[in-house]
């Protein structure tokens, strides 16, 4: 057999690994069940907020229909230079469940957004610390069936995916990327099942965590100078043995993301090589084998492997797109330009990380 056989034999298995992973994500149903039992510990939801003017009013609104019964709201509003103090304080005016501060200088150890929840752990009182980004919004019953699905299964944490909205082309050709990463890359269910740490995600946008453990550990405080906060959480969680479930948004979790091509390539360039254990050298090899996949089935197989590459494409986003709740159809017409995105994703975080010169909300950042 040529090497280049058995090179092509290589990519098609990793191919058929990555469907395979699809499919039992599907199977498996990584979602929030009905909720079987009500629940009236206190929860405490609490929002980082950093120039959010578009973003809160919806997320509030939100929150003013959950239907738990003893909820708290805690907000911070992190040197916002926009509208987001002012929305606070008119909604403070006839929301008396919503409390919000303003927040500390940032000290230099620290990132923006874990000074922003550890000042926000300060503050709660609750059973249970929900940690959202301004830009989710919730479904009425969704803290109902969070917290049912947490004590049932004795969790520390559990993080979920939001559901993408998505109405312009270039969120349909940027955003659903990384939940293609995802889904097939990680059994969602090995995160809970195994105590193995490589089975790692996590979503900083939906994080609930028992308050108790989370005061004994000061979590964010143990991350403070990530950026990719949310995934090394779950790592450092399961190195200590920790109960840690992730699931996928399935009705109850909502979020538009980026709605223009910058924005999702600037939101989503400081975290792309965390799917691949923080290596950019795996990121690249990724890159690389994925996009050379067609090309080498061709030369190996002739048109035979082009109809294999192509079987495995449309199975393959099909399942993702069935567990994320996304258009199939629209996926495979972007999955061209959504690739172009990828790569230049990788090309930009590399840059990135040599100049030392990304940002992120005003802020420098390292990545």
């Amino acid at each position: 057999m040529t090497d280049l056989l058995i090179i092509a034999w290589a990519v098609f298995t990793f191919l058929v690994l990555r469907t395979l992973v699809a499919l039992v994500n599907v199977v498996s149903k990584p979602y929030l069940p009905a909720a079987g039992s009500e629940h009236n510990d206190k929860v405490s939801l609490l929002v980082p907020a950093r120039n959010e003017e578009h973003n809160l009013p919806n997320l509030l609104q939100a929150i003013s229909q959950l239907n738990y019964p003893d909820l708290e709201v805690w907000v911070c509003n992190d040197h916002s230079t926009d509208k987001t103090g002012q929305i606070l304080q008119e909604w403070q005016q006839h929301a008396d469940w919503l409390h919000y501060f303003g927040g500390d200088d940032l000290p230099p150890s620290w990132t923006g957004k874990n000074f922003a929840c550890h000042q926000l752990a300060q503050k709660a009182r609750g059973h249970y610390w929900l940690f959202v980004d301004a830009d989710v919004t919730l479904a009425p019953d969704v803290l109902h069936k969070a917290v049912d699905f947490f004590k049932a299964n004795k969790l520390s944490l559990l993080s979920l995916f939001p559901q993408q909205l998505m109405q312009t082309t270039s969120e349909k050709r940027t955003v659903p990327v990384m939940n293609w990463i995802l889904v097939t890359l990680l059994p969602l269910k090995l995160v809970l099942k195994s105590g193995n740490p490589l089975f790692a995600a996590g979503n900083g946008q939906f994080m609930l965590f028992d308050a108790q453990n989370y005061q004994r550990n000061n979590w964010h405080e143990r991350v403070k100078n990530r950026h990719v906060e949310d995934i090394q959480l779950v790592r450092l969680m399961k190195k200590q043995q920790e109960r840690v479930a992730v699931l996928l948004g399935n009705g109850d979790v909502f979020c538009r993301m980026y709605q223009d091509y910058a924005g999702a390539l600037q939101g989503f360039v400081k975290n792309v090589h965390e799917f691949f254990f923080g290596s950019r050298l795996l990121m690249l090899f990724f890159g690389i084998v994925l996009m050379g996949s067609p090309l080498l089935l061709y030369f190996a197989w002739g048109w035979n492997g082009l109809l294999v590459y192509g079987t495995l494409l449309v199975m393959n986003r099909l399942l993702v797109s069935r567990a994320s709740h996304q258009q199939c159809w629209t996926n495979l017409l972007f999955h061209p330009l959504q690739m172009v995105f990828l790569a230049h994703l990788m090309i930009e975080n590399i840059r990135l990380r040599i100049t030392k010169k990304a940002k992120w909300k005003g802020r420098k950042i390292t990545i």
